[in-house]
C-alpha cells in the first residue's frame, strides 16, 4: 500500500481530486519503485483511487518499474469509501486463493483504515509512505510486514 506522492497545494475553485503532484511527488514515486525493486515485488496489478495525484503516483511506480502491469482506477479507493468495499474487491481478485501481488495507491486516512481492518495495527502512512501487508483475502485478515516513509527511502 502506497500512499500518493506530495501534490499540488489546495486551492480555491480547483476540486480536491484534481490536484496533480509536484515533482517531489514523482521522486517520492520513485523511490516507492526502488524499494518494490530492492523487495523482489512483482505487481500482478496495480490499483489506484481516480484521484489525479493517486493516478499519476501509480503511474510513476509503474514506469520506473518498467512493467506492463495495467494501472486500474477503482471507486473503492476514493476516500470517503469504507475500507471493506475494497477488502470485498480483493476478495473477488482472490477466487482461486493464488499468491497475487498488488499495489495499491491511495490516500490517508482510508489506508490507515484499512490497514487496521485487515491487522488491527495503527499506523499513519505519510505522503510517500509505505506499507507492507501480507493478506489472506479470503479471511480478511493479514500481517503488518513493514511500514516506512520517505525519510527512511530516501537512504535506501
Amino acid at each position: 500500500m502506497v500512499r500518493h506522492g506530495d501534490a499540488e497545494p489546495k486551492a480555491e475553485g480547483k476540486e480536491d481530486k484534481e490536484r496533480r503532484l509536484v515533482e517531489k511527488g514523482v521522486i517520492q514515486m520513485r523511490r516507492v519503485a526502488n524499494l518494490v525493486e530492492l523487495l523482489g515485488f512483482r505487481p500482478d496489478r496495480i490499483l489506484t483511487s481516480p484521484y489525479v495525484r493517486a493516478i499519476q503516483s501509480a503511474q510513476a511506480i509503474s514506469e520506473e518499474l518498467e512493467d506492463d502491469v495495467k494501472v486500474e482506477t477503482i471507486k473503492e479507493l476514493e476516500p470517503d469509501q469504507d475500507p471493506s468495499a475494497l477488502l470485498n474487491r480483493l476478495r473477488g481478485m482472490d477466487e482461486k486463493g493464488c499468491n497475487t501481488t498488488i499495489l495499491v495507491v491511495g490516500h490517508e486516512p482510508y489506508l490507515s483504515r484499512f490497514i487496521r481492518l485487515v491487522t488491527g495495527g495503527e499506523v499513519e502512512l505519510k505522503k510517500g509512505g509505505v506499507a507492507v501487508i501480507k493478506m489472506n483475502a479470503k479471511e480478511g485478515k493479514g500481517s503488518l510486514e513493514l511500514l516506512l516513509n520517505q525519510k527512511v527511502l530516501k537512504r535506501l
